[in-house]
């Protein structure tokens, strides 16, 4: 069984450019809007049954010499020549009556004809009407030029985006040592230079959340009875453990596998553990997380509708697979629902006990390549994980793109990655301080792809206990939920569904978030070139003159600097890995400035000694680390002391993964 990784304190475009569009049949539809009225630079025409630009050619050169004329240039003199005499193609082309249009060879056996001056849309609509009206003719495109998708004119409009109290995760790359500690932003991956420069996202580039479903929330626009709409698509519940005698199971839904992901809650009650010592007994008594609608959030609260928080891809769809439920998440259902999220079809709803199934859960009709996952356990990768994300590195998606990314959180017990990110040929994901740093507790080690920022909460010696020279931020803030067992309603007036979140469980959905953009501006980007775009682009890690700032290490877990064998390649940027998406073969990374970490605050930790005690000698591996299991005592331990300094600080508070949390601050504080 796995447990969600995370740390949380609750506190509170236009797409611009006309698309190339084929016609065909009756004719070609007027343009709807000044948004389509482009320009159109030369029509694109496709005969039928026209050979290919080689087969062309070879004829060419084998007539090379003789008079006689190639069979396909009589035909197109035949054509232009009818065309030529046609009045209201001659109406809209005065000019071709003293010059003939340019003819060049396009796409495999197409034409484009590049007339004296660009048409209007309407004039190219009704051009092309008449030439698709041609029996020789199989279609007529326009040959628009296409721009840049859904760039942002301004910063988003969301409340709680601005200030450093807001989303600063979200905001420029920006600071120096000179700078105040809340004007350093040095860790952050840069989305809004992206989204000014880049792309805001699109609705195709999905993302699967396999966490623990999906509550309504007006700012992911799915205030319905189904929690369905506006950036959430239809998913799916694969929690399997429900005992319908007894009526209680970690699904806590009242069935097994179904077609709901909404999120009934994940409470740990004692009554729970009292009542069914064997199933519950060694979970922790805790409030319900709201785990995946924060995950949801991060990736695509909608955006720039002067409502709540920002989301990364600002037309986003997330597909949620509820893989969690009490207690955390089955080893079976979360491959289970990795499969089930690209497509695939042969996934078991309804077991017969004996081997077989009786029953297959529907096929996803929205295949994500993208799969977040912000759980893990303390075991190796184990041969069952990373069969299935070998799985999803061959799925071939519509439109011929290959292969779905796997993206996981590194873990929180600040000693090697959990799995999955520990997994070959996954992305897993470190968490680290906005100033570039790893964080108090981030998991590290050489399996982690990459880092980015997952806030860095008041734990450690380096946190709280330094009071005004503290090095903790105010954590990730996005969506939440503020109800302690079932869903409260986030509509309602006076609701408090916007928190602070601290984990390696929201630096994943970060860079999961940066794929969705990348693939955006490239849907045809293979899993491979996603894995190498995101490393390629990331920005070398902070180094540090301060005497005691040491690198990470066992000797030295908590805050500590990262390096290429430690926190992955480097720190994730956004504007860098859209440059990759836009033209992965011809990329070049830029020459990076060295980042040299000395301020006041980082010298009074520094002398205080390290942040956090040296880790025990790992122990050696268990029975579970075949890639089932539940999770070890050992890894309960740390996460129950990476929470003790928040425990007490909020009523209700959970030991172990998940913190309650304070209203985000006024601008200003810290």
């Amino acid at each position: 069984m796995w447990m969600p990784i995370f740390n949380h304190r609750r506190s509170v475009g236009r797409v611009v450019g006309l698309v190339l569009t084929l016609l065909a049949g009756a004719g070609v539809a007027a343009p709807r809007s000044a948004e389509r009225a482009s320009p159109v630079h030369g029509l694109i025409i496709q005969l039928r049954d026209a050979p290919s630009h080689q087969a062309v050619a070879r004829e060419r050169a084998l007539a090379r010499g003789g008079s006689s004329v190639a069979p396909e240039a009589l035909r197109w003199d035949r054509l232009l020549a009818d065309l030529r005499q046609d009045a209201v193609v001659l109406s809209e082309l005065p000019s071709w009556g003293h010059a003939a249009p340019r003819r060049d060879p396009v796409g495999a056996s197409a034409q484009v004809l590049r007339f004296a001056r660009p048409l209007s849309a309407e004039q190219a609509a009704r051009v092309a009407a008449r030439m698709t009206a041609r029996p020789e003719v199989a279609w007529v495109g326009l040959n628009t030029r296409e721009q840049r998708q859904a760039v942002a004119a301004n910063a988003p409009s969301d409340p709680h985006f601005a200030g450093i109290a807001g989303q600063w995760w979200l905001q420029a790359v920006r600071g120096s040592n000179a700078n105040a500690i809340d004007d350093r932003l040095r860790g952050v991956p840069g989305y809004l230079p992206a989204w000014l420069s880049g792309s805001t996202g699109s609705a195709e580039a999905v993302v699967a959340v396999l966490d623990s479903g999906i509550t309504c929330h007006p700012d992911l626009g799915n205030v319905t009875p189904t929690c369905l709409g506006g950036a959430v698509l239809p998913g799916y519940d694969f929690v399997s453990d429900w005992d319908a005698a007894a009526q209680r199971g970690y699904a806590n839904d009242g069935d097994g596998r179904d077609a709901d992901a909404r999120d009934p809650g994940d409470w740990v009650s004692q009554a729970d553990r009292s009542g069914d010592p064997v199933r519950y007994g060694d979970c922790e008594v805790a409030d319900s997380s709201w785990h995946g609608t924060v995950i949801a959030g991060i990736v695509a609260a909608r955006t720039d509708n002067r409502v709540g928080a920002a989301g990364i891809n600002w037309n986003g769809r997330v597909l949620p697979v509820r893989v969690a439920g009490k207690c955390g998440a089955d080893v079976a259902d979360i491959i289970d629902g990795m499969r089930w999220a690209v497509g695939r079809d042969d996934v078991c709803k309804r077991s017969d006990g004996a081997g077989g199934c009786v029953e297959f859960v529907p096929r996803n009709p929205n295949p994500a390549r993208i799969i977040n996952i912000s759980f893990g356990g303390s075991a190796a990768c184990g041969a069952a994980y990373q069969a299935a994300i070998d799985e999803l590195r061959g799925v071939v998606f519509a439109g011929g793109a290959v292969g779905a990314v796997v993206v996981a959180a590194a873990g929180n017990g600040w000693g090697a990655p959990t799995r999955p990110a520990n997994c070959q040929r996954a992305v897993g994901v470190g968490a680290l301080n906005r100033d570039g740093f790893k964080t108090t507790y981030s998991a590290f080690g050489a399996a982690l792809a990459l880092s980015t920022v997952g806030g860095d909460d008041g734990d450690g010696a380096w946190g709280t206990a330094l009071g005004l020279n503290s090095l903790a931020d105010s954590g990730i803030l996005t969506l939440g939920n503020d109800a302690a067992t079932t869903s409260s309603d986030c509509s309602r007036a006076g609701a408090n569904c916007y928190f602070n979140h601290f984990g390696t469980s929201f630096s994943a959905p970060i860079v999961s978030g940066a794929v969705s953009l990348m693939l955006s501006v490239n849907p045809a980007l293979s899993v491979s070139q996603i894995e190498q775009g995101l490393v390629r682009s990331s920005r070398p890690h902070v180094s540090s003159s301060v005497s005691g700032m040491r690198t990470c290490s066992d000797s030295n877990p908590g805050r500590c600097l990262c390096t290429a064998t430690t926190c992955g390649a480097g720190l994730l940027d956004v504007v860098q890995a859209l440059a990759y998406a836009a033209a992965p073969t011809s990329y070049q990374p830029p020459v990076w400035p060295a980042v040299v970490l000395d301020t006041p605050e980082l010298r009074v930790a520094a002398a205080s000694g390290p942040d956090r005690p040296a880790n025990p000698p790992p122990a050696p591996p268990t029975a579970s680390s075949g890639g089932g299991g539940a999770m070890s005592a050992a890894w309960l331990l740390a996460l129950l002391a990476a929470s003790a300094v928040l425990a007490g600080a909020s009523s209700g508070a959970r030991p172990g993964s998940a913190r309650k949390v304070q209203k985000p601050r006024p601008p200003g504080q810290r």
